[in-house]
């Protein structure tokens, strides 16, 4: 039976003894593969542990604007309330001048540097929340791309395997036929030379004939 030409040979059955422990055809091939993606894979891993790390910061620098929002908005509600309640207080509004002098406004709001602090507040998140969604967006393409090179390197190997299959099947033809064509042509000289005069019966008696 001829040599088995790869691990998957359906001819490896329990009794052809051409497939045993340890053995793997495809094994340069794999190593091969496997070495190359090395490289590729640490840069791979550091670049999501990398993007991990970054992901948490944004949660803490979101988590620390919202705080500071809400901070503001109570602040906010806090002196309108007080506001409110000067407002409601007749003696609150009696200017210090007299009692005929009315302070017209107690309270003016938030003061321009407060609202310019939670705009800028709300324009880092806003900020924020699109550079981790563009992070995102780039670690998913090139989980992708990762993907779409993975499966080109694979078409290629398995290209590779199937030529190198074919190539072996051809010489392994070629060795055969060659084979049964040495063994024709010895056979041929064989009934041509050696077996074409066989001595008879009659040729081994006459050595029995004389006497001693």
């Amino acid at each position: 039976m001829p040599a088995r030409v790869s691990d998957d040979d359906p001819r490896c059955c329990l009794s052809s003894l051409q497939k045993f422990q340890g053995e793997d055809l495809n094994s340069r091939s794999r190593k091969k593969y496997q070495q190359e993606q090395l490289p590729a894979d640490r840069l791979f891993y550091a670049k999501q542990n990398e993007l991990g790390q970054r992901s948490m910061e944004l949660q803490r620098a979101e988590e620390e604007c919202r705080k500071a929002i809400n901070e503001s908005i109570k602040n906010y509600n806090d002196a309108l309330y007080r506001e409110t309640q000067e407002r409601q207080n007749p003696d609150q509004a009696i200017s210090q001048f007299g009692p005929h002098r009315i302070v017209p406004d107690r309270w003016k709001g938030m003061n321009e540097d407060q609202i310019r602090r939670i705009r800028e507040e709300q324009q880092h998140q806003i900020e924020e929340k699109k550079r981790r969604n563009e992070e995102e967006q780039q670690h998913e393409d090139e989980l992708n791309r990762r993907r779409i090179a993975e499966a080109k390197v694979g078409m290629i190997v398995e290209k590779n395997l199937e030529r190198e299959r074919r190539t072996f099947e051809h010489d392994l033809y070629n060795d055969n036929q060659r084979l049964a064509n040495e063994q024709r042509n010895l056979k041929a000289y064989l009934d041509r030379v050696i077996y074409t005069n066989q001595p008879t019966a009659a040729y081994f008696m006459q050595f029995n004939t004389s006497s001693r």
